[in-house]
């Protein structure tokens, strides 16, 4: 099988995006970002997405397929979108590492634990693959720098508090079905539960609270209370109860060694940060501008694209995306339960 090859460094990047639901956030971004190049884009049902194929690819400056297998074996591509169900990947996957592409891939990793598990025995089959996790709360501006707060003045993070709830009806279908996406908390809260794995290191145990309070099939609310190796705590709350109208809210509040920050924001997305040590005399605030939600994943692209011009490692990488799931699965559990759940 053919091993993954660097692109030339003055080269850009040749993408395919495979599935435009929410893969054609992906698109529009790759049609402009530099170092990247679009070449193609795929989807067996394009109509359904509201997508007249043909005029909308051009509009991209790439060409339009209805089969993701075909753009794979007929472009001269360097990586590929993968934005499908996670049910209907493995396809995708293997054709990708047997073209020696890379892959940069929508969350959630797999359905469950035992998926994840296929899963990962498949890219195994490929261990020269770059893979990326779409956890793109991580490589926002705002994280970024808290990370590096963590890291310096602030010193480790001991309690977190975290709030993400998309509105209730926002989501397809396919995300209540437990074959497909496995509901709200696997297809949706993991980005936070990512963003708190790469705040405060390995989850050890998760205890939650919740259920289906709207009547969805799978759990629409949740709290949860993850325990770390390092001895830190974070309260979750997530889910899809909430209204439209306030545009998602996302706020994230730290107590450190050293001090304390907070994290607001809205659509998904932080860009706000209000931090200050235990003997600040006043609290220092930074903030960002929002992209607009259809580039929330952006900065992570960009961060992939460097990656692969440059032969490093893209984080995010597949491990996380199988944590994610776990998570995810151990939450499930606790609520059925109503014991901690080791991870």
């Amino acid at each position: 099988m053919p091993a993954h090859s660097t692109p030339d460094a003055a080269a850009p990047v040749r993408f395919g995006v495979i599935g435009l639901g929410f893969g054609r956030c992906h698109a529009k971004v790759l049609s402009t970002l530099s170092g990247a190049q679009l070449v193609a884009v795929a989807d067996l049902d394009p109509e359904a997405q509201g997508i007249d194929l043909e005029p909308y690819a051009a509009k991209l400056g790439a060409r339009g397929y209805r089969d993701g297998l075909r753009m794979i074996a007929e472009e001269e591509l360097d990586a590929v979108v993968i934005a499908v169900p996670p049910a209907a990947r493995r396809r995708l996957v293997t054709a990708a590492g047997e073209r020696g592409l890379a892959v940069f891939l929508e969350k959630p990793f797999a359905v469950d634990d035992a998926h994840a598990e296929e899963m990962t025995e498949l890219f195994d089959r490929f261990p020269d693959m770059p893979v990326m996790m779409d956890f793109c709360l991580r490589h926002l501006p705002a994280v970024r720098r808290l990370r590096e707060l963590l890291d310096g003045p602030l010193g480790e993070g001991l309690v977190v508090n975290a709030d993400l709830v998309l509105p209730r009806d926002d989501s397809p279908a396919w995300v209540w079905d437990p074959a497909v996406g496995n509901g709200i908390v696997n297809e949706n809260t993991c980005h936070v539960l990512d963003t708190l794995c790469h705040l405060l290191g390995e989850p050890v145990a998760v205890q939650a609270a919740g259920g289906s309070y709207l009547g969805s099939p799978l759990e629409d609310g949740v709290a949860v209370v993850l325990r770390f190796d390092s001895g830190a705590s974070a309260v979750l709350t997530g889910g899809a109860l909430g209204a439209e109208a306030m545009r998602t809210p996302a706020a994230l509040s730290v107590y450190s060694r050293h001090g304390q920050a907070r994290l607001t924001g809205r659509d998904h997305m932080f860009a706000e940060l209000d931090w200050a040590t235990a003997e600040a005399s006043e609290a220092a605030h930074e903030s960002w501008s929002l992209p607009g939600r259809g580039e929330i994943s952006a900065a992570a692209l960009a961060h992939f694209v460097s990656s692969l011009r440059t032969g490093a490692a893209p984080a995010p990488g597949r491990d996380a995306g199988v944590l994610a799931v776990r998570l995810a699965m151990a939450v499930r559990t606790a609520l059925e339960t109503g014991a901690s759940v080791d991870v």
